[in-house]
């Protein structure tokens, strides 16, 4: 009877010891797919705002106003997906203002790297987005 105690304790053992093993690869791959929805989420929200910002920039009339629009629509907009606005840069660009032309609006947001081993490298430090439309066409404010 006590050889069969005594295995049964060392299995117990045993058992500790491979979760012991596996706990932390566990661990790794859970804070990863973590990381990696959060960038996920940062892209579709810096994708959103450029969208936002092209938009508002095609719908006003003036040239400064456009420019100005756009900055606070993607300000607007990662504020709503509850980013920080202060780590973005936003560029608007034209082909000049009038008729038909095209407004393009670039987005760039910093982003930390994601809580796991080597994760500045595998993630990317800046997430970029571009969204291009043309300006209204048929305006009858437009002279």
């Amino acid at each position: 009877m006590r050889p069969f105690i005594r295995r049964q304790g060392r299995r117990k053992g045993q058992a500790y010891i491979e979760f012991i093993i596996v706990l932390p690869l566990f661990l790794v791959i859970i804070a990863g797919v973590i990381g990696f929805g959060q960038l996920l989420y940062t892209r579709l929200a810096v994708e959103a705002a450029a969208w936002a910002g092209t938009r508002h920039a095609v719908a006003t009339l003036d040239e400064e106003r456009g420019v100005s629009q756009a900055h606070l629509a993607v300000r607007y907009a990662l504020d709503g997906f509850g980013l920080n606005p202060g780590s973005a840069s936003v560029s608007v660009g034209y082909g000049g203002w009038g008729r038909g032309t095209d407004v393009a609006t670039l987005v760039c947001y910093d982003v930390p790297s994601p809580p796991v081993p080597m994760g500045e490298i595998i993630a990317p430090q800046e997430i970029c987005a571009w969204q291009i439309m043309p300006t209204e066409r048929w305006q009858s404010r437009w002279e």
